[in-house]
């Protein structure tokens, strides 16, 4: 997916045909994903699981579903609001759905780069040139963290200060620190003068291209930042997107009876996930199953029930989109065609 030069493009991968493509991604998950739950399962203790499981209570399952569905609907009004920065275009609400359900549902369709790819598709689609299309898709991604880093850094400093009731690791906490001068860094090179000549290096090179390509994803999101009501509804949509995803886990973790406080729920969620978004082959299939479990674990939540919860997440985080997702599948074959003849036209 380069910007510059012809070189590697999701158009150079789209040799599998969608279907079997689909097939092998599914095994291969299936796979990921049953190896990181018996994994977490075998060091929690097979008799500690089965007596979570006794306790289960399937009240919360339709929560689990709402909240899903409140993180997805705020992620397509995100994608739509990123689209239209600096006059971009205004995609519609139906494209933009079958968007984010294939972003995250169809990961063999979208190959090595996960679910951003579809969404880099549909933005090349509309019109965008290469550059465009790729600073928007770096820009969603830092809308993602510019809204969940600041409530994991607020969440951590009310732990540090009330001494998360001796129960969370320091070692989840204290990296949040970081966030602040890393803010301070991502405005420093986004700043207008230093940001045009980073955004176009006087010469060519991977390295010069992709901090070309970071800096115009940062860029991208503080002209969002700078203007937060003419893009309130993308600012609003990720916070959606968030929350909806937080309380999904939080719902699952309450099937099972494991209590935990919202600040150190929120921790450690982030910090189980922040190396393992969707741009992960997979969807992050095991990753997620194995970082999450040990990071509610490091909060103070037994491993066993928290194990449980995480499994229960991922049916409804992970798992359930997929069926959504074969029903988009002509949608993804039109986008790679049209994407592919827009790459073939631009260079």
């Amino acid at each position: 997916m380069r910007a510059i030069n012809r070189r590697r493009t999701p158009s150079d991968s789209t040799s599998i045909p969608l279907g079997s493509a689909y097939v092998l991604f599914l095994a291969a998950a299936s796979g990921a994903a049953a190896a990181g739950t018996l994994a977490v399962t075998h060091v929690a203790g097979y008799r500690h699981v089965v007596g979570a499981v006794a306790r289960f209570d399937g009240v919360w399952l339709p929560v689990c579903l709402a909240a899903q569905v409140v993180a997805y609907f705020g992620y397509v009004l995100a994608v739509r609001a990123v689209a239209r920065v600096d006059g971009g275009p205004r995609l519609s609400f139906a494209l933009t759905t079958r968007t984010v359900v294939a972003g995250f549902g169809v990961y063999a369709a979208t190959h090595s780069s996960g679910g951003f790819t579809v969404d880099y598709w549909a933005l090349r689609r509309s019109g965008l040139a290469r550059r465009e299309a790729m600073a928007r898709v770096l820009g969603l991604g830092a809308l993602e963290y510019a809204v969940l880093a600041p409530a994991a850094l607020v969440s951590a400093l009310v732990l540090l200060f009330s001494g998360g009731d001796g129960h969370v690791q320091e070692a989840m906490t204290l990296p949040w620190l970081l966030v602040v001068p890393g803010f301070l860094a991502a405005a420093w090179l986004t700043s207008p003068s230093r940001a045009d000549r980073l955004r176009n290096p006087e010469r060519n090179g991977r390295g010069r291209e992709a901090v070309a390509h970071l800096v115009a994803g940062a860029a991208t999101l503080r002209a969002m930042a700078t203007k937060p009501l003419e893009y309130r509804a993308g600012l609003a949509g990720v916070a959606l997107y968030w929350l909806g995803d937080i309380a999904c886990l939080w719902a699952a973790l309450q099937l099972f009876s494991a209590h935990v406080a919202v600040p150190a729920l929120i921790v450690a969620y982030a910090t189980g996930y922040v190396i393992t978004r969707r741009s992960l082959p997979l969807g992050g299939a095991g990753l997620v199953e194995v970082l999450m479990t040990f990071a509610l674990v490091w909060v103070g939540v037994p491993i066993a029930p928290a194990a449980l919860g995480v499994i229960v997440y991922r049916v409804f985080n992970f798992w359930l989109p997929i069926l959504p997702a074969l029903a988009v599948l002509p949608t993804v074959k039109e986008l790679r065609r049209e994407f592919a003849e827009a790459e073939r036209a631009a260079d």
